[in-house]
């Protein structure tokens, strides 16, 4: 078994080396210093037999220079003895110690000193080195090499985006069933009402059920593409998965880790009791916001992918699947706000996908245009580092921007494709409020640039809240619809029948 590891989130830059020796045919992994040490590797602590060790690999060369930097390059390091489990001579290996989450998790920190391995160890695919030291690639460039070699690692991303919102459902469901049940207060001398009458309790969770099946439709055609991609193996669509992997896991993983103390807010007391599980999801999902790369870094490489994509398009260069809105938002959502449109307010024109999605393409496109002139402008004097770090926010905000317009984008074809009349009348309500919520989040931005007009802007606030109203009244079926059996959400107050919940929580608590 092998376990993939990297320095940090600068892979191009890592600093462990793996040098040819052509005399013994063999590569010398090499740790440099103990910045350079491998830290949070799955299995490493205790179990782990072999790693797949990222290296630079250097080649010997006759020379002033003495090696030559090919690049990164993915090696099979063993690291315990097969039989006696004794670690290796010349490697150090470290537990990483009690974590917030996951300690059912064995991870380790590991070190190299003058790790001997075969030649045949190296992970060829993308570049091979002969006996003689003469080193062969089908790909002409280190750069080119190592987005290949990368590529092999969008499935962790994929894996974590899908994950989080299946997390995120178990949350949903558990907080939506106890606001379903729980009790309080209500009109004099009449019964109480469940919390989730309250437009408050609505505000809180019906949007982050509409945000739940937006993620699920996103994230499940990612997965699709993925297969796609390792099948087909085409050089666009591994450069576009990568990216919508990447803007996904960060865009979700984030999301859900809000979300989770939202929705044990919304349980009350009852929502801090361990047994209920919204601390124990919380602390084992919390590192989804860095496995497989930090969530800022990854949102900056969506933002790096769309700069490239706003560069081809004036150069006449063809544009990817995902991508190919932004040829039409450069002449058609750039334009002027049309004034007329902008006063529209009527629920028909709100609640209608070709609004909804005109209005989340309009700002990705302001957004992209914006930042690529203030790079420009501020690279001039500060250079290429020093404006790409004065727009930072700027280039985060355009790349959430564009997630979210792609996963409107796949709402509405699903909303689209469903056959059964009533469920899709349903999904196209939890859609409209997906939309429509995101709009309202962001209305400053509309208005600033008068893409809507104040008295619109008071009708989709207005039209929101009464959404979140009708999906209250289907909110049991919706997360019914997630099918999540009693033994997955492991919660007393989020059992599917209502009536158990007490008597199994009050029993879970000694009672």
């Amino acid at each position: 078994m092998c376990w993939i590891f990297q320095k940090g989130s600068n892979v191009q830059g890592l600093q462990t080396i793996a040098t040819f020796d052509p005399l013994r045919d063999e590569f010398i992994i090499d740790t440099p210093n103990d910045g350079a040490i491998k830290w949070w590797i799955g299995n490493a602590a205790v179990h782990g037999k072999f790693a797949t060790v990222f290296a630079k690999l250097m080649l010997p060369t006759h020379d002033t220079k003495g090696v030559s930097d090919m690049g990164v390059h993915a090696f099979i390091v063993p690291i315990r003895d097969m039989k006696t489990h004794e670690v290796l001579p010349g490697i150090e290996i470290h537990d990483c110690g009690h974590k917030v989450g996951l300690n059912g998790v064995d991870n380790g920190a590991l070190k190299f000193r003058s790790v001997r391995i075969p030649r045949d160890n190296l992970l060829n695919r993308f570049g091979d080195v002969s006996r003689d030291g003469k080193y062969t690639s089908s790909l002409p460039s280190i750069n080119k090499r190592f987005a290949a070699t990368l590529g092999e690692l969008v499935g962790g991303r994929v894996g974590l985006a899908y994950s989080s919102v299946g997390v995120l459902k178990i949350a949903v469901t558990i907080a939506v069933r106890y606001s379903l049940l729980r009790q309080q207060f209500g009109p004099p001398k009449q019964p109480e009402i469940s919390i989730l009458d309250y437009q408050s309790q609505q505000h809180k969770l019906m949007p982050m059920l509409a945000s739940t099946y937006a993620f699920h439709f996103a994230t499940s055609y990612l997965v699709e593409k993925y297969a796609e991609m390792k099948k087909s193996r085409d050089e666009e669509l591994v450069s576009d998965v990568h990216t919508l992997s990447a803007g996904l896991k960060a865009y979700v993983t984030s999301y859900t880790a809000k979300s989770l103390s939202t929705c044990r807010e919304a349980c009350g007391g009852h929502g801090y009791a361990a047994v209920n599980r919204f601390g124990s999801l919380r602390n084992d999902h919390d590192i989804f916001q860095t496995f497989e790369g930090d969530n800022t870094v990854l949102l900056q490489q969506v933002a790096v992918y769309l700069l490239k994509q706003y560069k081809e398009k004036f150069q006449g260069g063809t544009l990817t699947v995902t991508w190919n809105y932004l040829r039409e938002s450069m002449n058609t959502y750039l334009s002027q706000p049309n004034p007329v449109t902008s006063r529209w307010e009527g629920e028909d024109h709100l609640r209608n996908p070709n609004f909804q999605l005109d209005a989340f393409r309009y700002r990705t496109s302001r957004l992209l245009q914006s930042v690529a002139f203030r790079l420009r402008k501020h690279s001039k004097t500060l250079g290429g580092f020093g404006a790409w770090n004065r727009c930072l926010n700027h280039l985060l905000t355009l790349a959430e921007s564009h997630i979210e317009s792609v996963i409107l984008a796949k709402f509405i074809e699903a909303v689209r494709s469903c056959p059964d009349v009533s469920s899709r009348a349903a999904l196209k309500l939890v859609c409209d409020l997906y939309a429509l919520d995101r709009i309202w989040n962001d209305i400053g931005t509309y208005r600033n640039v008068d893409y809507v007009a104040p008295n619109k802007a008071k009708a989709i606030h207005k039209l929101t809240e009464y959404l979140s109203f009708q999906v209250k009244n289907i909110a049991k079926e919706l997360v019914d619809g997630f099918e999540l059996p009693d033994h997955v959400t492991r919660a007393p107050i989020g059992m599917q029948a209502a009536e158990e919940a007490y008597s199994q929580y009050a029993q879970c608590s000694g009672f």
